[in-house]
């Protein structure tokens, strides 16, 4: 077996789906699968039961799942130390930090370039995945920091609070509801919906609020990322309510965005060890990085 193996199937039973550890991975789902089978063909016996094209892990893939979480974390930390002997020896500074997919594709390319132009001697390496996958990052330093929704699942990391976003809703262009300045709970009873983050705590307060607007949430659609979540939308699937944190990022003309009101607000910020320290560049670029978050102040603000 192989680290990309691992990697998979790791990521399999952290999402739940070949669909959620594709976009954890960056790989296309065929190849979540292919990974998965030779995975099964090499240990000699089935990690997952196929039922209706769901995959429901087997006791022998729980088993596994904190051996290989171990093996994982201990690769990772090696090639971190390669990496940082191979940009010593060219005389750069290697930075390695963790960030949502959803932000390396819209607010980073243009502040990592910023930073860069400013720092000669300094080189980038960006890992992406969802916030529980960062914070496992961070822990077995395979990244400096990470960019994390507080509190931290893990609460051995030292943390440092950057900014609280709103949310918004995510309407099909031409939805009744889009002629609205602002969107209710109340505005979505018997709306089909699209939601993110199934157990994580931003998630039950926003169904909590529909609950008592609507009595019963009609989720027709789990996603994974705010992307995705986006993209579903504009299939006119359903409607969602997204952080305007990275909404705001992202532009399409199939959809509509309106503010979520009132605002449930969410705390996002970095997230270090104790005994690693931020160095001067780090931070230079996690001051950027907040200046950029903060944006109009309308839906972000710093804390």
């Amino acid at each position: 077996m192989n680290l990309k193996q691992l990697d998979v199937f790791r990521a399999v039973m952290q999402t739940g789906s070949t669909i959620g550890a594709s976009g954890v991975l960056a790989l296309s789902q065929s190849a979540i699968s292919r990974q998965l089978t030779s995975l099964e063909e090499e240990i000699g016996f089935e990690l997952f039961r196929r039922e209706k094209g769901r995959l429901v892990p087997k006791p022998e893939a729980t088993a596994l799942l904190r051996e290989v979480g171990e093996l994982s974390d201990v690769l990772a930390r090696l090639k971190r130390r390669t990496d940082e002997l191979s940009a010593g020896r060219s005389g750069r500074t290697l930075i390695k930090m963790g960030f949502p997919h959803s932000l390396t594709t819209t607010l980073l390319p243009k502040l990592v370039a910023d930073f860069l132009a400013t720092q000669d001697q300094v080189s980038i390496e960006l890992v992406a995945g969802p916030y529980d996958m960062i914070e496992r990052a961070v822990m077995g330093r395979s990244v400096d920091f990470g960019f994390v929704r507080l509190p931290t699942e893990d609460r051995g990391l030292v943390t440092m609070p950057l900014v609280s976003s709103g949310q918004l809703c995510v309407l099909p262009a031409g939805h009744p509801l889009a002629a609205r300045e602002t969107i209710s709970a109340d505005d979505l009873a018997g709306s089909d919906l699209v939601l993110l983050g199934r157990l994580r705590s931003s998630r039950e307060d926003i169904e909590e609020r529909l609950r008592r607007a609507q009595g019963a949430v009609r989720c027709r659609v789990e996603a994974h990322s705010v992307e995705a979540s986006v993209a579903l939308v504009a299939e006119g699937i359903g409607v969602s309510i997204i952080p305007a944190l990275i909404g705001s990022l992202l532009k399409s003309e199939r959809v509509v965005m309106r503010p979520f009101a009132p605002p449930l607000w969410s705390d996002y910020g970095i997230a270090t060890l104790r005994e690693a320290p931020l160095s001067r560049p780090m931070l230079m670029f996690i001051a950027m990085l907040k200046e950029r978050l903060v944006g109009d102040g309308v839906l972000t603000k710093p804390i």
